[in-house]
């Protein structure tokens, strides 16, 4: 994977209005596979890269506090309200990478102007302005279901294409059992949008369910054809992410 230039690191943000697509997920596994190709250029140094969570919530923050640090191939912070880590940690030198879990927003009125900022108002929507601010790209996770078809477009056509900011729709949380017919349904409604999208989707798999619990990444499953198949998946990802140019 080819690393950021030597002044700013490269802020990839996992963003949805829609809550539930499983946008912790892609952020701790997406910086799990990154982390493990990137490496601090000296021992002892911190990680160059970092998941961020600005998500209230703080979903990825507990389950990446729920790893043993020793074995983490990223760090990790919670901005909790100060809007200027993030953009601090893109200036400094040791970091490379920043993977940003974003909370989704709700302030989806379809008679509003195009013009009107659509992020709301409060604590969530200031992080989010503040991180799409120095973001470089973004991944917008989709479901393979007919809800997520709209929280989707209106994620790219009000808050990304408007920053000018490159993305890629990774189609989440497919479960092979269930056939292919979904999957074909939103790999077309996609495709019909314009929208770039990696050629593969992320599996479901119940080995993902449970990792959070058990304090674990996609780099540190035992060994099976599904954690392998798992893992080929966020690797796929990360290399599709790669391919998008960065907005610098």
């Amino acid at each position: 994977m080819p690393p950021a230039t030597a002044e700013r690191a490269i802020v990839d943000v996992v963003l949805s209005q829609k809550g539930g697509v499983g946008k912790s997920t892609i952020t701790v596994n997406l910086a799990a596979v990154i982390g493990e190709n990137i490496r601090p250029n000296a021992e002892g140094e911190d990680a160059p890269v970092i998941a961020a969570g600005i998500d209230p919530q703080g979903s990825m923050e507990k389950w990446a506090d729920a790893v043993a640090e020793d074995i983490l191939p990223f760090d990790y912070l919670s901005t909790r309200g100060d809007n200027t880590l993030i953009p601090q940690l893109k200036s400094d030198p040791l970091v490379k990478r920043i993977v940003v879990d974003c909370p989704g927003f709700m302030d989806v009125d379809p008679e509003a102007e195009r013009s009107r900022d659509p992020l709301g108002h409060g604590a969530a929507a200031d992080a989010l302005r503040a991180v799409l601010d120095v973001a470089d790209r973004a991944i917008v996770p989709i479901n393979p279901e007919w809800l997520s078809y709209d929280p989707t477009e209106y994620t790219i056509e009000r808050v990304l294409r408007p920053r000018g900011i490159p993305y890629l729709v990774a189609i989440n949380r497919w479960d092979p059992r269930d056939g292919e017919d979904d999957l074909v349904k939103v790999e077309n409604w996609i495709d019909e949008h314009g929208y770039p999208r990696p050629p593969k989707p992320i599996r479901k798999y119940k080995i993902h369910t449970n990792a959070a619990e058990k304090g674990l990444v996609v780099t540190q499953y035992a060994s099976s054809g599904t954690a392998l198949r798992a893992r080929e998946d966020f690797y796929k990802l990360a290399i599709a992410v790669d391919g998008l140019e960065a907005r610098r």
